[in-house]
């Protein structure tokens, strides 16, 4: 028989590329346009080789208007032998467009609520979220990192401006 021992009232940190919560959020569906296990759950990507129709890791030459959104894990990849889900070249996933979802945070990222969400966009970060350096989006951090992770609410990304930052 198991016992609950520990009670909180904080809601526990998702997984990547979760929703944060059922706010209005928007979700479209894109092609990959990558190797294999390139894109991750949690990621932020940009238009791939056929705007509106596939996404892709970004790179330096990224630009703010090509941000297409964080993808997103719908529980429809299935792990391997190894406990490893890969995104695969040529799949369809579901990539937020608006909304709030647990985002991929760059390795030395540590955000603060309020922060201004910047997306990555050259070295192993690629993709992943942090504060300063690549693109800042219209964006703002909503928790701190939790393993790795951290809630972010995307705004429209058709606004060029980015989110203010601060309280």
């Amino acid at each position: 028989m198991s016992i609950w021992t520990e009670y909180n009232n904080r809601t526990p940190a998702g997984v990547a590329g979760g929703l944060y919560d059922l706010t209005d959020h928007a979700v479209d569906s894109f092609r990959i346009d990558a190797t294999d296990g390139k894109v991750k759950f949690g990621m932020g990507v940009v238009a791939g080789t056929t705007p509106g129709t596939d996404v892709t890791i970004p790179t330096a030459d990224s630009t703010m208007d090509k941000f297409m959104g964080v993808v997103m894990n719908g529980g429809s990849n299935e792990m391997d032998m190894n406990g490893v889900i890969v995104v695969r070249n040529s799949s369809t996933q579901s990539v937020m467009r608006h909304g709030r979802v647990w985002a991929r945070l760059a390795a030395e990222a540590e955000p603060a609520y309020g922060d201004q969400v910047h997306l990555i966009t050259s070295g192993d970060d690629a993709g992943c979220f942090g504060t300063t350096g690549g693109i800042a989006i219209n964006a703002r951090f909503i928790t701190t990192a939790q393993n790795g992770i951290a809630a972010i609410e995307l705004y429209n990304q058709l606004n060029a401006a980015p989110a203010a930052s601060g309280n």
